[in-house]
């Protein structure tokens, strides 16, 4: 029986394909307004879960009260060296890295930008850049004790002055020279693709900050519970400097805002999308209204044969499911296919970090809400239909 259904419902699809159509477009669009802005919000966070698999595993971050994300950001700093020399101390730390972060005037080929510059200290900069696999395309990272140099991001290099910066050039910053001894691989990573990084040493006499430390980044050693090390870390500070004006934050804890945060997104753009698929819903509630209109004689001939209310009902709810269904399928293949060219257009407008996944969950649920919606806007117009009398329907012209 209910294939016969399905087959009645297509064949009255097919006899009015035109209505049909129009009446699927406001499904369509919203189901790949769904489909695209779920794709590309999970896209970022599958992107963001990458970076943070590829570096900075094993390291525990220590930034001013209120602050977010890696040092880099711009801050009024109340971090200090004596913070570094505390963190130092705490058992199941493999080193310690104060930071210095500002953002300097830098001149090369005679063009001034402003750019984010980032301080390391030297001693511990190859390492730390080993550690969270920072490769580079050419040179070398800094040796122990080196001043005077800097290391470049790849957009820096390439993209920032009218002429690409190469190892060896000299590039001012603050009106001080400095030579470039390395440059970074293109890593998706801004801090590291538009940044430039100097000697610790070279920052404090450059910006005039010689205690400042914008950021602290702590590596452990393996094996231990980071969780554990991180109170430990919290604890001593708060100690030692009598006041909270710091966070101390976790890979996993980072991880959990961010996610939060794209989560609460992909809500609030499912919403707007969903107004649309309202607006579909209307509009297969009317076409199914106007149906039944246009078939009530044939609604009489088939309960004068036989055909009960369950019968009447069920084909028109399947006949407007269908409708949804096939506003589903469509809407899938065109949200799929936006999503998929904003990450191929981010990615030639440099932003790299897109990694668009076909989900087949999401594309499952669409197309079955796609279904339901369909239905629930064809259940008054169903209902109206199983409830026509015979005589009524076979006298209606």
């Amino acid at each position: 029986m209910i294939k016969a259904f399905f087959k009645i419902s297509l064949l009255s699809l097919k006899h009015r394909s035109v209505r049909s159509w129009l009446t699927v477009i406001g499904i369509v669009i919203g189901i790949a307004a769904i489909v695209a802005l779920i794709s590309i919000s999970q896209g970022l966070e599958n992107a963001i879960v990458e970076q943070f698999s590829k570096m900075g595993v094993q390291d525990i971050r220590v930034v001013p009260k209120g602050m977010r994300g890696p040092p880099g950001s711009s801050s009024v700093s109340i971090l200090s060296e004596d913070d570094v020399d505390t963190v130092k101390k705490i058992k199941g730390v493999d080193y310690v890295l104060g930071v210095l972060a500002e953002r300097a005037i830098v001149e090369f080929s005679n063009k001034e930008k402003r750019i984010n510059t980032i301080a390391y200290p030297t001693d511990l900069a190859a390492r730390a850049f080993l550690d969270v696999n920072i490769e580079f395309s050419q040179g070398r990272p800094f040796r122990d004790n080196e001043i005077g140099s800097v290391l470049v991001g790849a957009n820096i290099a390439d993209e920032v002055f009218d002429k690409e910066v190469r190892l060896k050039n000299n590039i001012n910053i603050e009106d001080k020279s400095f030579k470039v001894v390395g440059i970074f691989e293109e890593l998706g990573i801004p801090t590291f693709d538009d940044g430039i990084f100097l000697a610790l040493d070279d920052a404090r006499d450059l910006f005039d900050e010689p205690d400042k430390v914008s950021g602290i980044t702590v590596h452990i050693l393996p094996g231990m519970d980071m969780n554990e090390i991180a109170e430990n870390i919290e604890r001593k500070l708060k100690r030692a400097r009598d006041d909270e004006n710091f966070d101390v934050f976790t890979p996993q804890q980072l991880l959990n805002q961010l996610s939060d945060i794209l989560g609460i997104v992909e809500i609030v753009l499912a919403g707007i999308a969903a107004i649309s698929l309202l607006v579909g819903g209307i509009g297969i509630m009317n076409s199914m209204y106007t149906s039944v209109l246009e078939r009530t004689r044939d609604i009489g001939v088939m309960k004068a044969i036989g055909a009960t209310n369950a019968n009447i009902l069920t084909m028109f709810l399947l006949e407007s499911g269908m409708i949804g269904l096939v506003g589903g399928l469509a809407g899938v293949g065109l949200g799929t296919l936006i999503a998929f060219s904003f990450g191929q257009v981010a990615g030639l407008l440099g932003f790299s970090l897109l990694l668009i996944k076909i989900n087949v969950q999401l594309l499952v649920f669409a197309l079955a809400f796609s279904f339901f919606v369909g239905m629930v806007s064809g259940t008054a117009p169903a209902v109206r239909a199983s409830k026509l009398k015979p005589v009524d329907a076979l006298r209606y012209e």
